[in-house]
Order: C-alpha cells, then sequence, then structure tokens
C-alpha cells in the first residue's frame, strides 16, 4: 500500500469517526433528554396525585368541619326553644330551629356523598336523637296544659343534653379520619349507646 491510499483510509476512518461521534453524541443526548422527560413525567404525576389528595382531605375537613358546626348548632338551636318555649315567649327561637334544621339538613346530605361508613354510622346516632327531640320539642309547643309541657321539655333538655357525648365521638372518629389524632381516645368506644 502506498502512502497515498493509506492517507485516503486514514481520511476516510477520521471523517467516519468524526460523523459516528456526532452520531452517538446525538443518540446519548436523546436518550438523556427522554430519561430526563420521563422522571419529569413521573414528577408530575407524583404532584397531581399528591395534590389531588389535599384537595380530598381539604374537602373531608370542611365537610366533616361544617356536619360539627349544623349538628351542634342544630341542637343548640332546640334547646334555646325549649327553655324559651319554659318562660313563655319563644317565636324568635322557633324561626332559629327552623333555619337550623334545615341548614343540618343540608350539610348531612353533603357529607352522606363523603364522609367514612364508619362517621356516618356515628354522627347517625346523633341525628337520630335530634329527631327524636325536635319531634317531642314540637310536642312540647303544642302543648296546652303548662305542666305537661314542662315535663315534655324536661324531657327534650334531657336529650339534647345527652347529644353532646354522641358529638364527641363522631368528633373523635373525624378527627382520626384527618389525621389531626392517631387513635381514638381512651373513652371512645364502638359501640357507644344506640
Amino acid at each position: 500500500m502506498s502512502g497515498a491510499t493509506v492517507s485516503l483510509i486514514v481520511a476516510i476512518v477520521g471523517v467516519f469517526g468524526t460523523l459516528a461521534s456526532a452520531v452517538m453524541s446525538q443518540v446519548l443526548t436523546q436518550r438523556a433528554k427522554l430519561r430526563e422527560l420521563e422522571l419529569a413525567e413521573v414528577v408530575r404525576v407524583a404532584q397531581e396525585r399528591d395534590a389531588e389528595k389535599r384537595r380530598r382531605s381539604d374537602q373531608l375537613q370542611s365537610c366533616y368541619v361544617q356536619l360539627n358546626a349544623q349538628d351542634r348548632h342544630y341542637r343548640d338551636a332546640m334547646l334555646a326553644y325549649a327553655y324559651a318555649l319554659r318562660s313563655g315567649s319563644a317565636d324568635v327561637e322557633a324561626a332559629e330551629v327552623s333555619g337550623a334544621r334545615r341548614a343540618q339538613r343540608d350539610v348531612r346530605a353533603e357529607a352522606q356523598m363523603m364522609a367514612s361508613l364508619e362517621v356516618l354510622t356515628v354522627e347517625g346516632r346523633v341525628n337520630n336523637r335530634l329527631t327524636v327531640a325536635y319531634r317531642r320539642l314540637m310536642e312540647a309547643a303544642r302543648e296546652a296544659d303548662s305542666s305537661a309541657r314542662r315535663a315534655r321539655l324536661d324531657e327534650v333538655i334531657d336529650l339534647l343534653d345527652a347529644v353532646i357525648e354522641k358529638l364527641g365521638h363522631v368528633r373523635a372518629l373525624m378527627r382520626v379520619e384527618l389525621g389531626v389524632d392517631q387513635e381514638l381516645p381512651a373513652w371512645y368506644q364502638a359501640g357507644n349507646g344506640d
């Protein structure tokens, strides 16, 4: 082989080497970018999942806050009405009970779509007590005999006082579900009465 042939072969190998290194560099760069995009996609999906989880948790917390507040408001409005009936003047309190009852029913309807079955079961006991108290309160309001009215009102007040303990059970369960507390308090019992 002559010097010209060797020079030509070296030149061809050099050109192919240069071209091959450019192609290899481009392939490696594309692979790196592809990995980077895949990683970015994984991170984006994880962030979206976390954001959705936070949104649902915030929604549930808002639902539980409203449910707790409306149950208490309804109970307090009935209690105020019962005491007002005992003293003789109850027009303002009657309207308050009606509004509190509607608000509690609306919030409860939303909770039935979001809350866990366990919370709904325990809160259902509260709602049952409130319903019984409401029925008896309305019977007392219609009672003409003052001594019979007073006896019915005392029964309503006792029912409403007992609701506080049941509300505590609901609230304890809600706090665990929301992650505020890690476990139910020692005083909480799953059966917790009727």
